[in-house]
């Protein structure tokens, strides 16, 4: 099967020669075999429906207030938890409501229950949206028209038949004009025959009012060498079928658009066409003047030329379509059936057309069809290669030169994918007549079919359905939705607008206006709104405008609100600052009221009532206060939100001025070792002071570490506001600068080895003297692990060996009172530097285990007394997590220079938290401590 463009050169005219197809008649349909059997009887569809809006009908309407209905409607809609809203009335007297959600249809069918349960209901229902029917028509070879389905290469036609059929569209088809036909007759037009030469036209004359085809067969040679002989194709007869066939017509096909009309513009005759007879046609055809031809009563909004020839676009051509653009009028022209680009075939490489490539039943680029990037998209052109039925059937003749009787055919060709989009261009200018050629180009290239394995195809597959929805969506009115405000009506309170969808979706800006009693309030326009102290006492609505891209638009106002109620303050219970005693200054404490700012006013009350003349911030305690107890009632006022009053708590009761004491101060002095640091308590009448939270007698003490002086008021005394009542010290642990002996106190420790200098310092400073051997020689075996109850031996000894006497009873299960250590075990646990483990309400302390660093840290880190102290993030040991038990000393232990940890040869730092610690590495955290 061989496609080709019959086209030629004349005496240098260009003759534009018709898109070349492959024709086949159809075959006789076989008769029906079987006894027709009547359908099937229709079933009610009893299917329960999910909806969001629902008709009443009351039996006596006008007796029922409209409060009295809207309180009906949310009652029986509180039901199933929603909540619903009035949207009109119909003309057969039935209120429309609407639910603020789509509802389940179980609880739809909930609604309706309690609604008809009313006996002055007359019916309840669901508003039910209902959609067109789109039945395939009684055409006789429809089942054959693929390319009007859904299938993979269908364009969609019979969805698109629900919003057009073409009805009041015009088309004009400039081909070889158009041939009586029954399945086309009631939707042609007067048309016109354009071929100016009598040779060409085969009609005897010129140009004339008959556009009927004379056939365009030729024999062999006669339009050019080697071209062969060609019968009549029949061309413009077949591309209107396409268009505009009858379709319910019980015979024979439908077109694309089977309600519109097409205006045949005879242009193509024997060997082709002229391009002035053309381009004259295309003038007329839109509704120019054509000098000696009457203007055209009936002007296309679509002009289809499925014709053309290998050529750059003619100025003449440019210019005939350029003033088509100008009379609104889009021109769809078929690229070609070339296997080439279409740039270089005419008019597809024109401006202001629509060129169309063709498509398969698989949706993939027939093989014959042109290409490239002068392609807006493609249409069903049919490969009848394999299948006679993948072509596309329509209209024809059965006269092999010169007309006999009507016939349909199937043909393939770009000729045959142009018409499905003049087609649905028609139905397009029918739905939006203000639509301009360029944008019935747009909206065609927009909605489209993914094509298979085709780049060079234009935006893909024309989809009717979905380019009549986009128009749709432009065109219909706009249906709005009353929206609905839900939120407290006070102040502060934030309302927020919920909608339901307006009709047409997705197309709609929308925009908000708050409306304060009616009118508008200025930047009130958020989604959602925050009541102020100029709402109080207004009813609030919102007006919600939906806005289309073309500045049409509609709007809607919600019911409003109830009248808006003063808001509620957030109170903080105030408290009072200062101490309550003859001559000091008390201060209410308000915290912070929201919302801010909130002007306080104040009241104070000796004794749980008010002093008089006492209103302000601050009180001056006087002498008639002694005795009593001293509060404050705060009240907050802001416009717009209601009064509140809270009153502190009490003070303590009011001390004479003789009571109020300031403290003496505690005073620090430190020695050169830590068994000479001391700190005094003075005698200070009226006060205690406190250590840790433990009262110390007045009087000199040993320090350890850092110790804090706490002073505190006596019972019935006060201290004055403003006195120093806290004083604190660091002692340092280490003592002066120390210098190693030559000659090492101990037989296994060399003076060259690490941490000789401190272990050396351990043996001056009497914290370890070792073992003494037979030959009175002492070792101090460095690298043994440590046992806690050496340990506690070591931690007495820097400490200074204070005086104490441990306890009769052991405060460990484990540990014997007559046992090595017994004493400083003893002695750490009462300063609290361990406490051991409980077991079983037991408590143990493992004298001979091994200390681990960890554990060591904190042992250290409660021998300095608990110095302040926040821990940071992180460490640079990668094994310390800041989860870890203990963390907060190891890093007071690093933070302070004790432990710098281990570098191994990547970088990395680690501290070993669990491994035990040497003996030698305890006299280096020892000698650092700060």
């Amino acid at each position: 099967m061989q496609i080709r463009r019959r086209a030629r050169m004349r005496s240098q005219v260009i003759f534009a020669g018709i898109i070349a197809m492959v024709g086949a008649a159809l075959p006789a349909l076989p008769a029906v075999a079987d006894v027709p059997q009547p359908p099937p009887a229709v079933v009610p569809n009893n299917s329960k429906v999910s909806t969001d809006q629902f008709i009443v009908r009351f039996k006596e309407r006008d007796r029922i207030q409209s409060a009295e209905r809207e309180s009906f409607f949310g009652r029986a809609a509180s039901a199933v938890g929603a909540s619903v809203q009035a949207v009109r009335t119909t003309a057969t007297g039935g209120d429309v409501i609407k639910t603020n959600r789509k509802l389940a249809p179980e609880e739809a069918d909930d609604l309706i229950s309690a609604l008809a349960a009313d006996p002055n209901v007359e019916y309840a229902e669901p508003d039910v949206i209902m959609r067109p029917y789109s039945v395939a028509p009684n055409d006789t070879y429809y089942p054959i028209q693929w390319a009007h389905s859904v299938e993979p290469g269908g364009i969609h036609v019979r969805e698109a038949w629900d919003l057009s059929q073409g009805e009041g569209g015009v088309v004009a088809v400039v081909d070889t004009g158009i041939l009586d036909h029954s399945d086309l007759n009631p939707n042609i037009l007067p048309g016109y025959d354009m071929i100016s030469t009598a040779a060409v036209a085969r009609d005897g004359n010129g140009r004339d009012a008959d556009p009927t085809d004379k056939g365009d067969y030729n024999s062999a040679g006669q339009c050019g060498v080697g071209v062969p002989a060609e019968s009549s194709s029949w061309h413009g007869t077949h591309v209107a079928g396409i268009i505009a066939a009858v379709a319910g017509n019980g015979k024979g096909v439908a077109g694309v658009a089977p309600k519109a009309k097409v205006v045949p513009v005879r242009v193509l005759g024997l060997c082709g066409g002229y391009t002035s007879d053309i381009t004259d046609g295309i003038v007329w055809a839109v509704g120019g003047n054509v000098p000696g031809v009457p203007v055209n009563p009936n002007p296309a909004r679509v002009v289809n030329l499925s014709l053309g020839a290998e050529a750059a676009c003619p100025s003449s051509f440019q210019s005939a379509l350029d003033f088509a653009s100008t009379r609104n009028a889009a021109v769809v022209v078929a690229a070609g059936n070339e296997n080439i680009d279409a740039a270089y075939v005419s008019p597809a490489n024109c401006r202001n057309v629509i060129t169309v490539a063709a498509s398969t039943r698989a949706k993939q680029r027939a093989y014959y069809s042109n290409y490239g990037n002068n392609v807006d998209l493609s249409a069903p052109g049919g490969d009848m290669r394999y299948q006679v039925t993948d072509g596309i059937v329509s209209t024809l003749n059965n006269g092999r030169d010169v007309a006999t009787g009507e016939e349909y055919y199937i043909k393939a060709g770009t000729s045959m994918a142009a018409p499905h989009v003049s087609a649905v261009a028609a139905m397009i200018t029918v739905m939006k007549p203000s639509a301009t050629p360029f944008e019935v180009e747009q909206r065609l290239r927009a909605n489209i079919s993914l094509m298979s394995y085709c780049a060079v195809c234009g935006t893909g597959l024309l989809n009717a359905a979905a380019a009549l929805k986009d128009v749709w969506m432009d065109v219909t009115p706009i249906v709005p939705s009353k929206p609905t405000i839900e939120g407290k009506p006070q102040v502060g309170e934030t309302l927020t607008v919920y909608t339901s969808p307006w009709v047409p979706v997705g197309r709609l800006a929308m925009h908000y206006q708050w409306n304060r009693n009616g009118v508008p309030i200025p930047d009130g326009y958020p989604f959602s709104y925050t009541l102020t102290p100029e709402d109080l006492g207004a009813t609030l609505s919102i007006t919600q405008t939906g806005v289309r891209a073309d500045g049409t638009s509609a709007s809607a106002v919600s019911a409003p609100t109830a009248p808006i109620a003063p808001g509620p303050l957030a109170a903080v219970e105030p408290t009072i600052s200062g101490s309550a005693y003859v001559g000091s200054v008390l201060t209410a404490e308000t915290g912070t009221w929201e919302p801010s700012p909130v002007d306080h006013f104040y009241q104070w009350n000796l004794g749980g009532a008010p002093i008089a003349g006492a209103v302000g911030k601050d009180y001056s305690v006087v002498n008639e206060d002694a005795g009593k107890p001293i509060s404050v009632t705060v009240t907050g006022s802001k416009v717009g939100y209601t009064t509140q009053s809270l009153s502190s708590k009490p003070t303590v009761a009011v001390v004479p001025a003789d009571k109020v004491v300031s403290p003496l101060p505690a005073t620090f002095a430190e020695a050169p070792y830590m068994q000479g640091d001391r700190y005094t308590i003075p005698a200070s009448p009226g006060v205690e002071y406190q250590v840790d939270g433990v009262t110390v007698a007045a009087g000199t003490h040993l320090a350890r570490g850092q110790v804090r002086v706490v002073a505190k008021a006596e019972d019935g005394y006060m201290l004055r506001t403003g006195a120093p009542a806290q004083w604190t010290a660091y002692f340092s642990m280490r003592g002066p600068n120390f210098t190693a002996p030559a000659v090492s106190p101990f037989k296994d420790v060399l003076t060259t080895q690490q941490f000789y200098k401190e272990m050396s310092w351990m043996a001056d400073r009497k914290i370890s003297e070792g073992w003494v051997a037979a030959d009175k020689s002492r070792t101090y075996r460095p690298l043994t692990p440590i046992n806690r109850d050496a340990m506690a031996a070591f931690l007495y000894r820097m400490a200074g060996s204070p005086d104490y006497t441990p306890p009769a009873q052991s405060p460990f299960n484990d540990v014997l009172t007559t046992q090595p250590f017994y004493k400083e075990m003893a002695w750490l646990a009462e300063t609290g530097i361990s406490t051991g483990w409980t077991e079983n309400g037991a408590r143990s302390y493992k004298p001979v285990t091994p200390i681990n660093r960890d554990a060591m840290a904190a042992f250290l880190y409660r021998l300095a007394n608990k110095p302040d102290y926040v821990a940071p993030p992180w460490l640079p040991f990668n094994d310390v997590s800041p989860s870890q038990q203990f963390y907060k000393e190891m890093a007071w232990m690093y933070e302070s220079g004790i432990s710098s940890g281990w570098t191994d040869a990547y970088g990395s730092r680690t501290y070993q938290p669990l491994s035990p610690i040497n003996r030698d590495a305890m006299a280096a955290f020892l000698y650092r401590m700060p």
